[in-house]
């Protein structure tokens, strides 16, 4: 079952937009996606085939102003559990796990801080650590780290080069694939359908225009509200040792904040690489939980 391109009302009136994939009885987990980025990220990675092999209910939601999604002013990280509660309530799931990817991954952790009673699992691939401190803020890849800078410091310089970078995606596509740095990453980019998922997935995120993209990646340049320590649920955390957008030393960071989680390093993987080569066995270790 893949049903795109749905929205929901929330209670204070915008829309939501998400996609569904897998299996409507099956174990529910929520896809948070990257930044830039919405819900058809999910493509990039697993789709309906890795949703279904694991008897799984995958809902791929898109934040406030990407995708289908309604902007909303002055957005906290804190308030998006808000959201995923309001959506798994109208979709009637109860308990869940949540997966994020690169800048997604501080949106999951948010929601196993905060929705304790609900969230299962927590599932951070790629992701970042909290943007607090000079030393961290250096450790993110060059490139990843002057984008978070500047939609924090300067946002209407941000816009503007997202618009183009949505003109690049739509006009000048193999200008936009050509940039990956990372050995895995230029081979996985290669393929002629992975390119397409991934232009797909920017013109997406950028569908209604720049503000939401923007205002979603200072957000993670500031302190995000709540304590990684706070999280109850089994934490999950999977880094390419060769990703030059994140660097690994973020997810022994995000290991050393929370004691109970688990953390695997890839050799031979990247940023892009690591979610398309192995999402079978993360999303298969979210859902069964540690081995005994």
């Amino acid at each position: 079952m893949t049903t795109l391109d749905q929205q929901v009302r929330l209670p204070d009136g915008r829309l939501l937009g998400y996609d569904e994939y897998g299996v409507p009885g099956g174990s529910p987990l929520l896809y948070l996606h990257g930044t830039p980025g919405a819900r058809r990220e999910w493509r990039l990675f697993g789709g309906e085939q890795a949703a279904r092999s694991l008897d799984l209910r995958i809902i791929a939601v898109d934040r406030p102003g990407m995708g289908l999604s309604d902007f909303q002013p002055g957005r906290r990280v804190t308030d998006w559990p808000g959201d995923v509660l309001a959506l798994a309530d109208r979709l009637r799931i109860g308990a869940f796990a949540v997966l994020g990817c690169s800048g997604g991954g501080p949106y999951a952790a948010a929601c196993g801080a905060l929705l304790k009673d609900r969230v299962t699992a927590v599932g951070m691939v790629a992701g970042l650590a909290p943007f607090e401190d000079g030393i961290l803020a250096g450790e993110v890849g060059g490139r990843a780290r002057r984008f978070l800078q500047l939609a924090r410091d300067r946002p209407a310089v941000c816009r503007a080069l997202l618009r183009l970078m949505g003109v690049v995606a739509s006009r000048y596509p193999r200008m936009l694939t050509r940039r990956t740095r990372a050995a895995p990453d230029r081979v996985l980019m290669a393929d002629p359908e992975v390119q397409q998922a991934f232009l797909a997935e920017v013109r997406e995120a950028l569908r209604t225009g720049a503000r939401g993209a923007q205002h979603d990646a200072a957000l993670l340049a500031r302190p995000w509200g709540f304590r990684l320590e706070d999280i109850r649920a089994p934490v999950y955390i999977w880094h390419g040792e060769q990703d030059r957008n994140v660097p690994p030393q973020t997810s022994r960071r995000l290991a050393a904040a929370i004691p109970s989680s688990r953390t695997r390093f890839y050799p031979d993987e990247a940023h892009l690489s690591l979610m398309r080569h192995h999402a079978g066995e993360i999303l298969a270790q979210l859902i069964s939980g540690p081995p005994s």
